[in-house]
């Protein structure tokens, strides 16, 4: 467990790094567009395609495989409507917000934090079930949440431009990875070396994005609202309590329950800020959810981390 916790401070310290870059100037925000293309565009398919081209095809993974995919469909078709009964809860957010706060609630952040911070905790064979899990998420962002923030509003649905926007170079480089691994390719030795040596830079990478993130967010105003803040607990707390208790007792592998656990709880996924602007709805809104789950994740993913190791032993 001391060892669980001690990567987890290593990864989180990289952070400060980007807020230590980002106040000197060394970083600016303006980079910070830049370094999540570099991120998004290379070092994340890269990682994921490395994960893939390695695994080996077994039973066990196979059937993992398929219980996460499952298991990350009805989470995301699950949870929007528990949001919807949640939001009663927001008293003070304009009815045109609502919609936005459930996203927030929802769009964990499996990708962007979850890719590095997984492999550097349990290694390369829940990193891969992860990517599995992450495929869902996409959709749901490009589907799902569109619908959420709609909700009580008309709004013209693009299914064409939905669609593209899900194919996402992350979602290409797994279907491609799945592709390699269940058809028994095996990439040349120079290439799985590259592929490595360019994926391994997603960790550092992904955190002092999100170091440079929230030094530009002003944490201490953000939680002057009250609805963001419960929207944000829910999403940190409640929803990957809820997750545990609808999977712990399912007949699976610890692998794919503590998958489907540990990709609840992340924070609200940077993309729905995104989403939320191409919209047109509130992405300010959102942009504060992100940096306050994400600031609260600090605490929250340690923990989780930590319980999810000594709980399925790994």
């Amino acid at each position: 467990m001391l060892t669980i916790l001690i990567k987890i401070l290593v990864i989180f310290a990289m952070i400060f790094v980007g807020l230590f870059a980002n106040k000197r100037g060394i970083l600016p925000s303006e980079s910070n567009k830049y370094l999540v293309d570099l991120l998004i565009l290379i070092t994340s398919p890269a990682m994921i395609l490395h994960a893939m081209a390695t695994g080996k095809l077994n039973r066990e993974l196979f059937s993992d495989t398929i219980t996460v995919l499952i298991g990350a469909t009805v989470f995301f078709i699950v949870m929007p409507l528990i949001a919807y009964f949640l939001s009663k809860l927001l008293k003070n957010t304009p009815s045109a917000d609502i919609g936005v706060l459930m996203v927030v609630m929802t769009a964990v952040n499996t990708g962007f934090m979850g890719f590095p911070i997984t492999k550097a905790i349990f290694g390369d064979y829940i990193f891969f079930l992860i990517v599995i899990a992450n495929i869902p998420l996409n959709i749901y962002l490009y589907l799902i949440a569109i619908f959420q923030m709609n909700i009580g509003r008309d709004s013209n649905y693009d299914l064409k431009q939905t669609i593209k926007s899900a194919l996402n170079p992350c979602i290409v480089a797994a279907l491609i990875g799945v592709v390699i691994l269940f058809s028994g390719i095996h990439l040349p030795n120079p290439v799985i070396d590259f592929l490595s040596l360019i994926g391994d830079a997603t960790i550092p990478l992904s955190m002092i994005i999100v170091g440079i993130q929230l030094a530009g967010s002003n944490v201490m105003s953000i939680l002057k609202n009250k609805d963001l803040i419960k929207a944000s607990l829910i999403n940190l707390i409640l929803v990957p309590l809820i997750t545990f208790l609808a999977v712990n007792w399912l007949p699976i592998s610890s692998g794919a329950k503590l998958t489907l656990v540990f990709s609840s709880c992340f924070p609200c996924a940077v993309a729905s800020v995104g989403v939320a602007a191409k919209e047109g709805h509130n992405a300010d809104l959102v942009a504060e959810g992100v940096a306050l789950t994400t600031t609260f994740s600090l605490i929250t993913l340690p923990i989780a981390a930590t319980l999810l190791s000594k709980i399925y032993g790994i």
